[in-house]
């Protein structure tokens, strides 16, 4: 949840956002969509003059998500190509958990092989295997992390924009 720190212009209820990056240290910032900005201030009016800001001073506090059913969903990233090169953004976890890992299984050596944390929440892995592409995460909360195998192959035919759910709960 993010709250502008304007009390004649913002609502008190503030905006609930989803964060896709992880910034650290205390310059980080939050870059709204223009719906998720509007939602800042307490009516249209109030919310067209904090436009004018530009800029503004927040503050913001961790609650836990719920996507109806969706405990971890993904999107094969726009620049995959099968094959060669893929890609995932994770795009929704439930709880108040964090995808800090992404293995993918190498059915011809009998292992699961670490995907590169390419930026925020896209993974990357090159020369991926043929074939159905099988993810498992690695889920991480204040009390701890686990790895959770998603119920559900990538098909072999995949395609970038695709968006998977994994159908599996991290708690």
């Amino acid at each position: 949840m993010v709250r502008c720190k304007i009390p004649k212009y913002c609502d008190d209820n503030g905006a609930y956002v989803v964060v896709t990056d992880y910034g650290e240290g205390d310059r980080t910032d939050f870059i709204l969509s223009p719906r998720a900005f509007s939602k800042l201030g307490r009516n249209a009016l109030t919310s067209q003059k904090l436009k004018k800001y530009g800029v503004l001073d927040v503050e913001y506090k961790r609650v836990p998500c719920t996507f109806k059913g969706n405990n971890i969903v993904y999107q094969i990233n726009e620049n995959t190509i099968n094959p060669g090169y893929f890609a995932i953004n994770i795009l929704y976890v439930g709880g108040t958990y964090d995808v800090t890992a992404v293995q993918i299984w190498k059915k011809e050596q009998h292992i699961w092989e670490a995907m590169r944390r390419s930026y925020g929440a896209v993974f990357d892995f090159a020369n991926p295997p043929e074939g159905e592409i099988r993810l498992k995460f690695q889920v991480s909360s204040n009390v701890g992390s686990n790895w959770v195998v998603s119920q559900f192959t990538i098909p072999a035919g995949w395609k970038a924009g695709a968006t998977y759910s994994t159908k599996i709960h991290p708690y």
